[in-house]
């Protein structure tokens, strides 16, 4: 059902390398490549990390130019801190990001870096500063909705797109091991605590009234963001963790049985979601911004709509928890189709690389016979499934 390449295909793959450049001046967090393992980042800072390396393991020359604490090489890639980005140098890609701090390219407008390619890389829906005066030649949305939502309301109308989901790092374990040692009555709340944390802790308190065995796990913190964590109050039925590196993250999700991700906030992608899938956490989530196009209700989690601050729904979140916990075979085949999504961070890195291959050498597989059902456009057939070459726009399921 997922859009994906098959073997045939991708051992026929033309091996390309590229020389590419990821340029972030964001200086809210002054950081290392290790920070996410170490500690725990925000999501935009986690993608340029994990695009770089999922690049460098692909044998692409990966140069990261962002507010990092000394040149360093990490997993192949090459580390430098900004005050070296007044050095002139040449690539085959610039990919130009930021998602935190004053949310400004401006200072990109000085980069004396030549690039055959120039690309924004788009992580949320509001504008970046300096974005009218730069030069580039392709936008890099992170979901549909992302494109949708700059199409409409930022000044990018005509400015050629390709969406490209954030990937998840993929786990070593296989499905049947993790099923085995999941507890059906875990718990997981992994994000920043003003994206529905309260409605999560309100949803426990609900099932508990009915199993006292309902237990919340919590990992996340202002230390996403570069502050400082505050501790919950105590509370039965809850282990506060914090900010924690991403490999205890993916340890607690591969134990737990659902991921609660009840919101309000248009979600511009969520990596909490895709990693909590992959995981086997099956995810009880609002139907916000992107999520609408990667959830499909009932086959690889639940949707709920309404106001997560409802009782309503609050009460709605903890029956259909209830009931995943009460029938056993259907929440282990929503979990099999949850954990089959295929946006791993190596796959999203060819599907990048298919992406300049197309654009730089005019090379690429064409889904024939298919056009795309938004636009009619030509779509290509990259690492991750069908992109269309005329608006942009994925189709995680196929263009149908």
């Amino acid at each position: 059902m997922y859009s994906q390449v098959g073997e045939e295909q991708e051992a026929s793959r033309t091996v390309m390398r590229w020389d590419v450049v990821i340029y972030c001046p964001d200086t809210h967090i002054l950081y290392d490549a290790t920070l996410p393992d170490r500690k725990g980042v925000g999501g935009g800072l986690m993608a340029r990390l994990r695009l770089a390396q999922a690049l460098a393991r692909q044998g692409h020359q990966v140069t990261v130019i962002a507010h990092v604490t000394r040149p360093h090489v990490h997993g192949g890639v090459a580390y430098l801190p900004l005050d070296q980005a007044d050095r002139k140098r040449t690539a085959d890609v610039l990919v130009l990001v930021s998602s935190g701090g004053a949310l400004s390219l401006e200072p990109a407008l000085a980069l004396p870096i030549q690039a055959s390619l120039r690309e924004v890389w788009l992580h949320g829906f509001v504008p970046i500063q300096g974005l009218d005066r730069l030069s580039f030649d392709f936008i890099i949305p992170c979901s549909n909705f992302i494109l949708d939502v700059i199409r409409k309301d930022w000044d990018l109308a005509e400015r050629p797109a390709f969406v490209i989901y954030n990937g998840f790092p993929r786990v070593a374990s296989r499905i049947g091991s993790l099923l085995r040692r999941r507890h059906p009555f875990r718990l997981i709340y992994t994000s920043h605590p003003s994206k529905g944390l309260a409605t999560a802790l309100r949803v426990l308190d609900k099932l508990r009234a009915r199993d006292p065995r309902y237990h919340l796990y919590v990992f996340g913190g202002d230390a996403l963001y570069g502050g400082r964590d505050t501790p919950l109050p105590h509370q039965p039925g809850v282990t506060y963790m914090g900010t924690r590196g991403q490999p205890q993250v993916l340890r607690a999700l591969e134990s737990s049985a659902v991921a609660i991700l009840l919101q309000d906030r248009p979600e511009p992608f969520g990596m909490v979601l895709t990693e909590a899938m992959h995981c086997g956490a099956i995810p009880v989530a609002s139907p916000v911004g992107a999520y609408l196009e990667i959830v499909r209700h009932g086959w690889n989690g639940i949707l709920v709509s309404g106001d997560h601050r409802s009782e309503e729904v609050q009460s709605e979140a903890a029956e259909w928890i209830h009931r995943l916990t009460q029938r056993p075979d259907w929440a282990a085949a929503i979990r099999r189709n949850a954990m089959q999504i295929p946006w791993d961070w190596d796959t999203q890195a060819r599907a990048w690389a298919d992406h300049w291959a197309w654009v730089l050498r005019g090379q690429g597989r064409w889904l024939e016979g298919q056009a795309c059902p938004t636009c009619e456009g030509r779509l290509l057939q990259a690492a991750d499934g069908p992109h269309c070459t005329a608006c942009g726009r994925y189709f995680p399921y196929g263009p149908s």
